[in-house]
């Protein structure tokens, strides 16, 4: 290829006489004409077939490169936009586009006030005359969970990656549009910073939308239905902990817990029930915590200090809780508590309860926990 130099010092290539051509429009700079180039040739080896300059029946839009698949059944348009354009007018085109069933992504260089405001990414061409690839600065996120051991995942940029397999990448469906739904609304880069300003501007406002892959998609909706279930839960536990605990276990049998835990973890068959407390403990966010009774010679019967086991605290709300003690949850939530230590399983039906990562029964777990409390 021949490098072409623009006015603004970035560097465009003349695709050699295999490439398909375009010729160049009326007004149009050497610049976003090359990039159509460069958009076309992407979709064509994604498989998709590729148009220049297709026009909206009623001439309301006219994509640069078209991009159909070979079904007909998707159209995509890829819109190099490098002219300055403000935010309020690419997402008038953007919505005329969508009015007519045309899913679109612009692509654009930094820094760009309207990056983010709608399905599009900012790239950069390659850094050495007729090597390398152009590539994407913004623009592409994924889900990870930041803090070890936490279930909350927040979003990130995903960095270095080409623009042909970008451009394949959406139009096979391998990643789509997205605005975040759950709390995590801003995108860190590899150095855990927001996307920059430079990318957008001084005055750039955040970005609303970015383009990640279904599965992250999935996790995002999931964080923000748990985000509004702890809400409706919290609202509930102001005035009933023992109704929030029903309400986020779909537990309603809390007697058959109680025998269920007090029979395996009672390390003393001569203990009753009433030498056990039962409640809901608030540093275990409304898990049930079950107290012993010791013998004090001065003071007689006296409570333990902390619970010898939790009953299902809340997961979504935490997985630090205050105690080194053993939590049992639901058999249904064993996919749910990777990461979460010291943890056993109950199942109500077969009557059983059982550590998650079975490394000693549960006698001699219920004797080292309860001598451990003794000893406090």
């Amino acid at each position: 290829m021949t490098p072409v130099r623009s006015p603004r010092g970035l560097r465009f290539f003349r695709h050699g006489p295999r490439a398909p051509q375009c010729a160049l429009a009326r007004g149009e700079s050497i610049e976003h004409h090359m990039l159509k180039l460069e958009l076309a040739q992407a979709a064509r080896a994604a498989g998709f077939h590729a148009e220049y300059e297709v026009a909206a029946s009623d001439r309301s839009w006219r994509a640069d490169v078209m991009a159909t698949s070979a079904d007909g059944t998707r159209r995509i348009a890829l819109e190099a936009q490098l002219s300055p354009i403000t935010p309020e007018s690419i997402q008038a085109r953007t919505d005329r586009y969508e009015r007519d069933g045309v899913a679109v992504c612009w692509f654009g260089v930094a820094p760009s006030l309207w990056a983010g405001r709608v399905p599009s990414l900012l790239i950069s061409p390659p850094s050495d005359a007729g090597r390398g690839h152009w590539t994407v600065s913004a623009g592409i996120a994924r889900m990870l969970a930041i803090h070890e051991g936490s279930s909350f995942q927040q979003w990130v940029s995903v960095e270095d990656v080409n623009l042909t397999d970008a451009v394949a990448w959406i139009l096979n469906g391998r990643m789509g549009a997205h605005r975040p739904l759950s709390k995590a609304k801003s995108v860190h880069d590899s150095d855990g910073r927001l996307w920059p300003a430079e990318w957008v501007g001084s005055a750039g406002e955040p970005w609303l939308v970015w383009w990640t892959a279904p599965q992250y998609m999935d996790i995002d909706r999931k964080q923000d239905d748990d985000h509004r279930e702890q809400a409706r839960i919290a609202k509930i536990r102001a005035y009933d902990p023992r109704a929030a605990f029903r309400a986020r276990t779909g537990i309603e049998d809390i007697s058959g817990v109680e025998d269920l835990i007090l029979k395996q973890f009672n390390n003393n068959a001569t203990r009753s029930r009433n030498s056990f407390n039962i409640r809901v403990h608030p540093d275990y966010l409304d898990g049930l915590a079950f107290f012993g009774y010791r013998w004090d010679s001065g003071l007689g019967n006296i409570r333990d200090r902390e619970p010898f086991v939790v009953v299902c605290p809340d997961i979504l709300g935490s997985q630090r809780w205050v105690h080194d003690i053993p939590v049992a949850f639901p058999v249904a939530y064993h996919e749910r508590l990777a990461g979460v230590k010291n943890v056993w399983l109950f199942d109500l039906d077969k009557g059983v309860v059982f550590p998650a990562e079975p490394k000693e029964s549960a006698v001699s777990a219920a004797l080292a926990s309860w001598q451990s409390l003794k000893n406090t």
